[in-house]
C-alpha cells in the first residue's frame, strides 16, 4: 500500500469558482396537508452561474418514498450576503422533469406549470431552505424543509498537519469553516481535501460533519463527534473526486474554538476502503494561545487592522483594534 500525504487545495480564481456546483447533504422533511414524513438524508446541488446567480436542483424527489415526483430545478436565483451567509428567495413557476429511470414513472412532467416558493440561506458548508410546491388537485401544497437554519458562520485560517502511518506532512495554511445553527449545533467543513503522493494530487472532496454539539467553559467551546459521513465532491475543477466513491466513512472529531481560533483533531477511517488507512488531521494549536480575549464585550464589534481599514472579522495573524482595544492574533 502506498503512503499518501494529505493537504488542502484552494480555489484561487473566481473563474473556477463561478463554474462549480456545490453538493449539500442534509435531512429533508416533507409536509403534505399538515402531515410531516420522517426526515430523510437527501442531496441538493447548487450551481454558481457566471452572472452571479445560482441554480438549485432537488433531483429524484418523491413523496413518502412512494410517489415519484421528479427533478425540481430553480435557476437564476439571486442572493445577498451578510456576515458570510448568502440569503436568497425566489418565486417561480416551473415544469418538473422526470428523474432517473423511465419517464412514465414520474408524476412531475404530467403536472404542467407548478408554482414554487423558495427561500433559504447557504455557506460553503451548509444549506438551509424551504420549498413550497403547489401541486394542486388532491395533493395540494407540499412543504419541503432541507437542513437547519444558519445562525452564524466563521472561517478559521491556521496550520493543518496530516499524519498517515506515523508520517506527518509539513504544515499547510488552510481554512476550515464552522456554521452555527439556530438549534445550537455546528457544521464543520474541510473543503477540497486532496491526497498528495510524490507531488501528484488525488482529489478526495469536502469533509463535512453536521450536528456537532459543544459545551462552553471559560469562553471556550469544546466539542466532540463520531459520525459516518459521505465525502462529497469538491468545489474546484478536477478530473474526478475520490470521496464519493468511498461510500460511508467513519469520522471521529474532537476540538475547541473561540470567536477567533479553532483547534480540531479529525480521524478519517478509510481502512475498509481501497486506501486501507486511517488519516489523522490536526488543525490549529490545542492551547488556543496567541489571543488576548476582550472580556465582557457584548453586541456587535468594530474591528480595524493597523492600516485603519475596517474588517468584518479576524481571520489572519496580526494586531487588530476591536472596539477600541488591541487584540493580538498569532
Amino acid at each position: 500500500m502506498k503512503k499518501f500525504l494529505l493537504s488542502m487545495a484552494v480555489a484561487l480564481t473566481a473563474a473556477l469558482a463561478s463554474a462549480q456546483t456545490k453538493t449539500y447533504t442534509d435531512a429533508l422533511t416533507v409536509n403534505v396537508n399538515g402531515e410531516a414524513a420522517e426526515p430523510q438524508e437527501t442531496t441538493i446541488n447548487v450551481k454558481s452561474n457566471s452572472d452571479g446567480t445560482y441554480c438549485l436542483s432537488l433531483n429524484n424527489f418523491a413523496l413518502g418514498g412512494m410517489i415519484k415526483v421528479g427533478n425540481i430545478v430553480l435557476d437564476n436565483i439571486s442572493a445577498t450576503e451578510d456576515a458570510g451567509i448568502k440569503n436568497f428567495v425566489t418565486n417561480q413557476t416551473i415544469q418538473i422533469t422526470a428523474g432517473e429511470g423511465s419517464a412514465d414513472d414520474w408524476m412531475g412532467p404530467f403536472l404542467g406549470d407548478v408554482p414554487i416558493d423558495l427561500k433559504g440561506e447557504m455557506t460553503d458548508g451548509s444549506l438551509y431552505c424551504t420549498i413550497d410546491i403547489n401541486m394542486g388537485g388532491e395533493i395540494g401544497l407540499v412543504a419541503v424543509t432541507f437542513g437547519k437554519d444558519i445562525k452564524s458562520t466563521r472561517s478559521y485560517e491556521d496550520d493543518l498537519v496530516v499524519t498517515i502511518n506515523e508520517i506527518s506532512s509539513e504544515a499547510q495554511r488552510t481554512r476550515i469553516n464552522v456554521d452555527e445553527k439556530a438549534d445550537g449545533t455546528f457544521t464543520l467543513s474541510l473543503n477540497n481535501f486532496m491526497l498528495l503522493n510524490d507531488g501528484n494530487a488525488t482529489p478526495v472532496g469536502n469533509v463535512v460533519v453536521h450536528n456537532i454539539t459543544a459545551a462552553e467553559t471559560d469562553g471556550i467551546r469544546n466539542f466532540t463527534a463520531k459520525q459516518n459521513i459521505n465525502i462529497v465532491e469538491g468545489d474546484v475543477e478536477a478530473d474526478f473526486w475520490l470521496g464519493p466513491m468511498l461510500g460511508e466513512v467513519p469520522v471521529d472529531i474532537t476540538g475547541k474554538m473561540t470567536e477567533y481560533k479553532l483547534y480540531c483533531n479529525i480521524d478519517i477511517d478509510m481502512t475498509t476502503t481501497e486506501l486501507g488507512q486511517t488519516i489523522n488531521v490536526k488543525f490549529g494549536r490545542e492551547d488556543l494561545s496567541g489571543i488576548e480575549e476582550i472580556a465582557g464585550e457584548k453586541g456587535a464589534m468594530t474591528i480595524f487592522d493597523l492600516t485603519g481599514r475596517r474588517v468584518q472579522n479576524i481571520s489572519a495573524p496580526g494586531i487588530y483594534i476591536v472596539n477600541g482595544k488591541k487584540v493580538l492574533v498569532k
